[in-house]
């Protein structure tokens, strides 16, 4: 059994960080438990009633969250402080990935000790680079299922995906990152409304020489000027974040600066993205592709 502890950020990093659990956990038939994804279980069909079918999956210890989130963090802060000799045992195993954080290295899940330990014994998990990249595309379609929105917000990412394709041959979709990417990497990523505007420009001209006529659905943790796209065919709008995750997914294409958000909804979606590395990156149509796993 594999209980999770560690919390890997917002949103789109936990999701991929729980897949890459849930895709191992499949693949080696051991049970997993996954507490720390407890701010977002509400917002997807199997998290929402902890009901993943067959699979041994679950996303609570006991019936209470606080309950959950006191044990998780006691586990954390022991698996912190015990010695190398007691990290280990027949019973038990404390198990992490420091040294591949630290050095932005992937730790590959298949490794037969990470299984062994899985599967024999009681393994508490703290990382963020836990990776299974052969068995999450394996399972990929297990993963689109078990992170389905709930229906609240599947009707409204129906009716707004629905609502764009009335107004156009191709919907591109746009994630606007502002918020915590001005300070974040030294705000490399943080780009004005002209930059978007400018990239979205290219691509409307791209599509026009096709013959075919696009709409932007722009996507963004702070509201949008319409007058900085005033020449462009934009759909906005005040979305739930869930909304907005899932309307990238359903568009043709998406654009953005480096993200997992947009990367999650490029997998979900297997919509073709391209991420802006910088203000100055020419976007054309044989850039995008669509993301694997995460």
């Amino acid at each position: 059994m594999v209980i999770v502890n560690y919390k890997a950020g917002q949103l789109a990093n936990r999701l991929f960080h729980f897949a890459h659990f849930i895709s191992n956990s499949i693949e080696y038939n051991y049970a997993l438990i996954n507490p720390a994804f407890n701010d977002y279980k509400r917002f997807f069909t199997s998290t929402s009633a902890n009901n993943f079918g067959d699979y041994k999956i679950s996303t609570s210890i006991t019936s209470k969250d606080a309950v959950d989130t006191l044990i998780r963090k006691s586990i954390l802060g022991m698996g912190k402080v015990l010695g190398s000799p007691l990290k280990k045992t027949p019973l038990y195993h404390f198990h992490d990935v420091k040294e591949y954080d630290e050095k932005d290295l992937n730790y590959d899940m298949n490794d037969p000790e990470f299984v062994n330990s899985a599967t024999k014994r009681l393994t508490f998990i703290d990382g963020w680079l836990y990776r299974d990249p052969k068995n999450f595309q394996k399972h990929a379609s297990a993963l689109r299922k078990i992170f389905t929105p709930v229906p609240e917000y599947q009707q409204e990412i129906d009716q707004t995906i629905a609502h764009c394709r009335s107004l156009a041959d191709v919907v591109i979709g746009v994630h606007i990152r502002r918020g915590d990417y001005k300070t974040y990497a030294n705000g490399c990523w943080y780009y004005e409304d002209e930059v978007y505007a400018d990239k979205m420009r290219s691509l409307k001209e791209q599509f026009e020489a096709q013959g075919k006529t696009c709409v932007f659905l722009v996507c963004s943790n702070e509201k949008i000027n319409p007058a900085s796209y005033k020449d462009l065919n934009i759909v906005t709008g005040d979305r739930h974040f869930i909304v907005d995750l899932y309307c990238l997914a359903g568009c043709d294409y998406i654009i953005g600066p480096p993200s997992t958000f947009t990367m999650w909804a490029s997998f979900y979606g297997e919509t073709p993205l391209c991420h802006l590395q910088s203000k100055d990156k020419q976007v054309s149509l044989p850039d995008f592709e669509v993301v694997k796993e995460g």
